[in-house]
């Protein structure tokens, strides 16, 4: 390892490093986003593949995408790959990601059997790489940052940062491209070629990454001695830490609660607007209002963290967002000005913790290896992935419950808008209560996180040296 990689934790971060980071995430938006908006609506009425069929897909690709993300930090972590141990997971991902939405979006003059087997492999390309690349990428930024927690905090603003400004520029850009090119080459070619167009976009950006943090994040020949003290870290050690580490569940209750509530409102906000507030068209202002909201908010963001720290920056956000959700589900219906002036407060309320990012998960990592002397953070970085899936999981029994306390009729499409107000965002409030007290309970300081992270990471470097003499 480098020098400049070794004394990491005690420089100062290079000013472009954050800015890599945010390059990283913004192009990223341009990968996914194409078959996040567009591939139901692509598959039945291009690809002539029933709902159904389609949910099944869905279904299938979910389950398997759930089962890797179990292993994928593990399999990042033993591998320590020698064209860099995690700088080359992020950098295969984005051409995994462009030949899966290749074949999603490829349509190919075959038997519709065929064709749903070759939507299936795209789906497995597209998604399953993406337990790696988080894995990678959030241990990326503790092996660049080092035991400097305003250099983590740098990082994880970027990342946010980027994510917002990507989701502007890609819905800003992404429907007027696919109709203009669907009206030119016809038969719903436009979603594949704007599709493999903005995987290309993030590959150039992820190759960005890798070439310029090449000297953050190269092959270490003694891993194996440096990452446990008296044994090797194996997978049994890898699991059994992490999961009787208290701090790990906390995060993962929270973040499963985080992803329940994502994916709960997403669906519904299309029937709130249609319904509560009669007006599906103001979707795209409230739309439009928020991005351009979270991308101010993702930049003043960090000032506040800085001054409180990550812990209390996720309590005051998490609870702001429970009252603030209340006051919707009491005052918000039929009430458009009402509703855009509580949805603006959530967003700024919940900059800091957005921009606390996977922090929590590194001290809560960093506490992990001065408790047990073995190196899992790897691991416990890919974590992220699976609360997500989860939450996904848990989100379609919530999204029908709503719908069934607001009554409403498949077969005339009605439903009561006060209930379906009420059930929705009361269900949100009750959910970002239960996420507020996640993080009352996780009593790792600021100055506790820092004293940890700067003792392992004087323990890790004694290490090395030693096992450097060793090898010499």
């Amino acid at each position: 390892m480098s020098d400049k990689a070794a004394k990491t934790g005690e420089m100062t971060l290079e000013k472009k490093v954050p800015w890599l980071f945010f390059l990283n995430t913004l192009s990223q938006q341009f990968g996914i986003n194409v078959t996040l908006l567009f591939m139901n609506m692509f598959l039945t009425n291009f690809v002539k593949i029933t709902p159904l069929v389609v949910a099944s897909i869905l279904t299938i690709g979910r389950i398997v995408d759930m089962a890797v993300s179990f292993v994928a930090g593990g399999i990042v972590q033993k591998a320590n790959l020698k064209t860099g141990p995690y700088r080359t997971w992020i950098l295969l991902n984005g051409p995994f990601i462009t030949l899966g939405v290749f074949l999603i979006f490829l349509n190919p003059n075959i038997g519709l059997t065929a064709k749903i087997v070759v939507v299936l492999i795209g789906y497995f390309f597209r998604n399953i790489p993406q337990n790696f690349l988080i894995a990678a990428q959030n241990t990326l930024i503790q092996k660049v940052g080092g035991a400097n927690m305003t250099n983590r905090l740098a990082i994880t603003a970027k990342n946010i940062q980027g994510i917002q400004t990507g989701a502007i520029i890609v819905s800003a850009v992404t429907v007027p491209l696919i109709t203009t090119l669907n009206n030119v080459v016809g038969n719903g070619r436009g979603y594949l070629i704007v599709g493999v167009t903005f995987g290309l976009v993030q590959t150039l950006g992820q190759v960005i990454l890798y070439i310029n943090l090449k000297e953050y994040d190269k092959y270490d020949p003694h891993l194996k001695r440096v990452e446990g003290s008296s044994v090797n870290v194996r997978v049994t050690h890898i699991y059994g830490d992490t999961f009787r580490n208290p701090y790990i569940w906390l995060l993962i209750v929270g973040g499963v609660f985080t992803q329940v509530a994502l994916f709960t409102l997403s669906p519904l906000s299309a029937y709130f607007f249609a319904y509560s507030l009669g007006n599906l068209n103001l979707m795209a202002v409230s739309r439009t209002v928020s991005s351009s909201l979270g991308l101010a908010v993702a930049f003043l963001a960090p000032f506040i963290v800085r001054r409180i720290g990550k812990r209390n920056s996720a309590m005051l956000s998490t609870f702001g967002a429970a009252v603030l959700y209340a006051c919707i589900a009491l005052l918000a219906n039929g009430n458009f000005i009402i509703y855009i002036i509580l949805t603006s407060a959530i967003l700024m309320i919940n900059g800091p913790v957005g921009s606390v990012g996977v922090n929590l998960w590194l001290d809560a990592a960093e506490y992990q290896l001065h408790k047990t002397g073995r190196d899992s953070r790897p691991f416990i970085m890919s974590i992220n992935s699976i609360t997500m899936k989860i939450g996904q999981m848990i989100s379609s029994f919530t999204y029908a419950w709503v719908l069934s306390f607001a009554e409403f009729d498949t077969a005339t499409s009605t439903l009561n808008a006060q209930k379906l107000v009420w059930g929705m965002y009361g269900l949100l409030a009750a959910f970002y209560l239960i996420i507020f007290t996640t993080y009352l309970l996780f009593n790792i300081t600021e100055s506790r996180a820092k004293e940890l992270a700067a003792e392992n990471h004087k323990m890790l470097e004694e290490r090395r040296a030693a096992a450097t003499a060793a090898g010499a």
